[in-house]
């Protein structure tokens, strides 16, 4: 699978002004979610990778199978940092002391591991070439349970949290996701992945300026076939256009989007 797509910041007093263009653009309400995610960093090896176990993929379903085994051909290949992403609501976070005040929070929360999660998987984006979008291998594994465990059991070690924050609109094969990154006040919390999550009013944005960042997307089977990817490219840059004085859509440099594990 690969993701062809562009960038475009939005500050956040256009929030709501960029929420509205959006969702008369696509003719939908926007999908609203927040999301823990979870940086797990791979060993500082070149060799002697240990990849995906192999019970691990057995135990798979057979449309997930596939999906497994590219990932294991990749981290024997390469260390990489990895995403494990879980949806959380707002009930999940912990309480001010005004809250606490009101009414106590009786919510017990649950271990990674119990909550099913999404592991992501980027390459580094290709090298620019002819092509006026960025380009990235991806793999993306829905719906998991223990994922946690699997990082640790291949020797990757949980490295940071944050939260994201975003609404999300399709339109035809364009994702339209507006997002801004939210660090936990502290770090006694972020180096704990299980920790409880702090009120939700305590984060603070990663960006200074606490600007949105809008990425417009489409994902083919092969990026790699001119056909597929000549698709992918028309239909973002026709997106573009339709912005033109909007979004200030553009590429991003690709090293600020590396993933690989940086060795020692």
């Amino acid at each position: 699978m690969h993701e062809l797509f562009l960038t475009a910041s939005v500050p956040n007093d256009d929030l709501t002004r960029a929420v509205r263009i959006l969702q008369g653009f696509c003719g939908m309400k926007p999908q609203a979610f927040l999301c823990r995610r979870l940086m797990w960093e791979g060993p500082r090896l070149r060799t002697g990778l240990k990849g995906i176990p192999g019970d691990v993929i057995s135990k798979q379903t057979p449309a997930k199978q596939p999906l497994w085994k590219t990932l294991h051909e990749q981290l024997v290949r390469q260390s990489y940092v990895v995403a494990l992403v879980y949806e959380i609501e707002k009930g999940a976070f912990g309480q001010s002391t005004e809250q606490q005040d009101e009414r106590p929070n009786h919510s017990l929360p649950s271990t990674c591991d119990q909550s099913p999660g999404t592991l992501r998987w980027n390459e580094l984006p290709d090298p620019v070439d002819a092509r006026p979008v960025n380009t990235r291998a991806m793999l993306q594994i829905d719906n998991e349970r223990g994922l946690c465990s699997t990082m640790k059991s291949i020797g990757y070690r949980f490295t940071g949290q944050m939260v994201q924050e975003c609404y999300r609109f399709i339109n035809g094969n364009v994702i339209f996701d507006l997002s801004r990154y939210l660090q936990l006040p502290d770090d006694s919390q972020a180096s704990d992945y299980n920790s409880p999550l702090p009120a939700f009013e305590t984060l603070t944005p990663f960006d200074e300026e606490n600007k949105w960042i809008l990425m417009i997307s489409v994902r083919v089977v092969n990026g790699k076939d001119p056909d597929q990817a000549q698709q992918a490219v028309s239909e973002l840059m026709t997106t573009r256009s339709e912005f033109e004085g909007c979004f200030n859509f553009h590429m991003v440099a690709r090293l600020t989007m590396d993933t690989r594990t940086r060795m020692t």
